[in-house]
């Protein structure tokens, strides 16, 4: 193997397939959007020009963000297979196995998998911890990168080999081996789609990124028009299928979801309630007012204060 910088050689792949990435960026944006909308049974309509543009601005971010996170793993992976290649090998030998795993790393590198690759895990793991994705997920991205950055490395040696195939009679058997960059290419397409297929598990990566776009809200507190909508909201209310429900000029739902909303005319919520939860789609204009409170613990306790006194 070729002693290279882990940093110079994604750089270099970067810079040679630049095109090819920021294509595939958009289409896995695209794709998690399409995902999304499916999976909760919404697709805007009515989009303006400026809607079309930020939907279109959307999907840019969703492939730029899910490039990161997919990075984010690659380093976290390798911390990984660097941590464990050793006593794996060890464990080989013991067993008179002629395969070990191989790390392609170059001396060079070590340090800054081991840091970075630390930094990253504790990134990935407290981020799934405190967004409540899936651990089982998480880790089976990381392995399976780990395992493709391995196992790529021993195919491509094989393919280098000379040795060749023999037929019964001894003349060798003209094979056509598969060319490197092939192998090479479907190495970056398994690492970077690794966490959409096991990270994805629970729409991770979809929602974190529309609520950081502001298309997705979670437990805030909604105001809706009352005058066409109070009687079926209390309707739904009594039912037990939402909850903490106070109508008046308004309709003041507490923690309510906003799943999607700002493309289009429609907004889909998620309300909840003691038997159950709902899904309504309810034209954008009727919300009249969206709030997030966040009061800290001493105003808290002061208003608790004054609502005994």
């Amino acid at each position: 193997m070729e002693d290279s910088s882990l940093v110079g050689t994604l750089t270099n792949a970067v810079k040679e397939h630049s095109r090819a990435f920021g294509v595939t960026g958009a289409v896995i944006g695209a794709i998690l959007v399409i995902y999304y909308c499916g999976s909760i049974n919404f697709y805007p309509s009515g989009l303006t020009i400026a809607d079309t543009l930020f939907f279109l601005w959307v999907v840019v971010v969703f492939g730029f963000y899910y490039s990161v996170v997919a990075f984010a793993f690659f380093i976290a992976s390798t911390f990984w297979v660097a941590i464990f290649a050793k006593p794996i090998n060890f464990i080989l030998k013991t067993l008179n196995t002629k395969t070990d795993i191989v790390v392609p790393l170059p001396k060079s590198d070590w340090l800054m998998v081991l840091g970075s690759g630390f930094i990253a895990n504790l990134l990935i793991l407290g981020i799934s911890y405190f967004k409540g994705h899936s651990f089982m997920a998480t880790f089976g991205a990381l392995f399976l990168i780990g395992f493709i950055y391995t196992l790529i490395e021993s195919v491509s040696k094989r393919i280098n080999t000379s040795d060749k195939l023999l037929d019964s009679s001894g003349k060798p058997i003209n094979t056509k081996p598969i060319n490197p960059q092939i192998v090479n290419n479907v190495f970056y397409i398994l690492i970077y789609a690794a966490p959409l297929l096991f990270g994805q598990v629970g729409g991770g990566v979809t929602r974190t990124t529309f609520e950081t776009m502001g298309v997705r809200q979670e437990a805030i507190n909604l105001h809706i028009g009352a005058k066409e909508y109070k009687s079926t909201l209390e309707a739904y209310s009594n039912n037990g299928l939402i909850a903490d429900l106070e109508c008046s000029d308004v309709c003041t739902i507490k923690n309510a979801n906003i799943l999607f909303t700002n493309v289009g005319t429609n907004t889909k919520v998620e309300l909840y309630g003691k038997s159950g939860s709902i899904q309504l789609v309810l034209p954008t204009k009727a919300i009249k007012l969206t709030a997030n409170p966040k009061p800290n613990k001493s105003s808290k306790a002061d208003a608790e204060k004054r609502a005994a006194s």
